[in-house]
């Protein structure tokens, strides 16, 4: 009888991963660009870009050499770019949805930062409305009853202070109608969790849910302000591996861990850790902290959720069992109604069972 949590002694080489790729919970919009979708965007935007597929990849990926976050970072330049118009940011969301259907997920919360695309003089209210027309335009031509909502990120930073607080206002005015929460994103390291307690403050008491990037550049003192700020989820929380006190706090407060392994490894999130068998997701399993697994980016981390599973089954640090919790995970901690996640539930378990 299979461990609930344990490495597995062989790795599940067999296991059939499509199985469990059925709920992304952290996936950026602008990192997760096709280079064809590039290509065409910039042709719309008026931007210079290589005349060759290969080459736009080249510049949307993270490079082998990429020693931290600031540097995987660079990889946004040219997508921020290609979405400054009405038009191409619902291309951009439109064109996600239909990749995430065709690959077979359930449901999906994509995220982007409103404040990021308003340099031809949109509003951010303009650019959300018009992702939210993408969004609504992608789920009408699903073929397999995917479904899927936006998150609006707000900026580490300074000086955006306005900005952000008009996100988290947008988050309010649209929640229900394509958005379903917002988000706190950026260089953690330079920008401190604790700068943005005013903010998350005034969304909680608002009622709009929120999930923060945090213990991915910084340590778990990052993580604890953002749960003092009373966050559903943290974007990655990896650097709380070998913290006992921390992963007791998270399962005492039933936050969920959104982890992005490829991502993890890419940006140096965890000191010497290198490869992915040696990433530390047995941990957070076996201390009972809720965790989803997600790609973070699709195009600059070159992965997709069904190759983030396979890839932890295939290293030996995932079992089935573990996997059917991950994605429990990701469903009770989804930013959606409680009959939504039953219906949810009930199509994740028929596609789990699947032979």
């Amino acid at each position: 009888m299979e461990t609930p949590y344990e490495n597995p002694s062989t790795p599940s080489h067999t296991t059939d991963a499509s199985r469990y790729a059925l709920v992304e919970l952290h996936l950026h919009v602008d990192g997760s660009l096709s280079a064809e979708d590039v290509m065409l965007m910039a042709k719309e935007e008026g931007v210079d870009v290589p005349s060759t597929t290969k080459e736009v990849y080249d510049l949307l990926s993270c490079p082998e050499d990429c020693k931290d976050l600031n540097r995987y970072l660079k990889c946004f330049s040219l997508p921020l770019s290609v979405m400054q118009m009405p038009s191409t940011i619902a291309y951009s969301v439109e064109s996600l949805v239909k990749r995430l259907d065709e690959m077979q997920l359930l449901y999906a919360e994509i995220r982007f930062a409103p404040q990021q695309h308003v340099e031809k003089g949109l509003s951010q209210d303009e650019v959300v409305r018009a992702a939210i027309d993408g969004l609504k335009s992608g789920l009408s031509g699903c073929v397999n009853g995917f479904k899927a909502n936006l998150i609006l990120s707000c900026m580490r930073g300074r000086g955006n202070e306005t900005e952000n607080m008009e996100t988290v206002h947008l988050g309010e005015k649209y929640l229900g109608d394509g958005v379903c929460g917002i988000d706190l994103a950026g260089a953690e390291a330079l920008y401190p969790t604790e700068d943005f307690r005013e903010l998350f403050e005034h969304a909680h008491a608002i009622g709009v849910p929120f999930t923060i990037h945090s213990g991915e550049a910084a340590g778990v003192e990052s993580m604890r302000h953002a749960i003092d700020f009373g966050t559903r989820r943290i974007g990655h929380g990896i650097r709380s591996h070998d913290n006992e006190e921390m992963k007791a706090l998270l399962k005492a407060k039933d936050v969920c861990l959104t982890l992005c392994p490829t991502s993890n490894l890419q940006t140096r999130a965890l000191k010497g850790v290198t490869l992915l068998e040696d990433y530390p997701l047995p941990s957070f399993l076996n201390s009972g902290v809720s965790i989803n697994i997600a790609t973070d980016n699709m195009t600059v981390s070159n992965t997709t959720l069904r190759k983030e599973i396979q890839r932890l089954f295939d290293a030996g640090i995932l079992t089935t069992t573990g996997a059917e919790a991950i994605v429990e995970s990701a469903i009770s901690h989804s930013f959606i109604s409680e009959k939504e996640k039953e219906e949810l539930r009930r199509k994740a378990e028929k596609r789990m069972k699947m032979v």
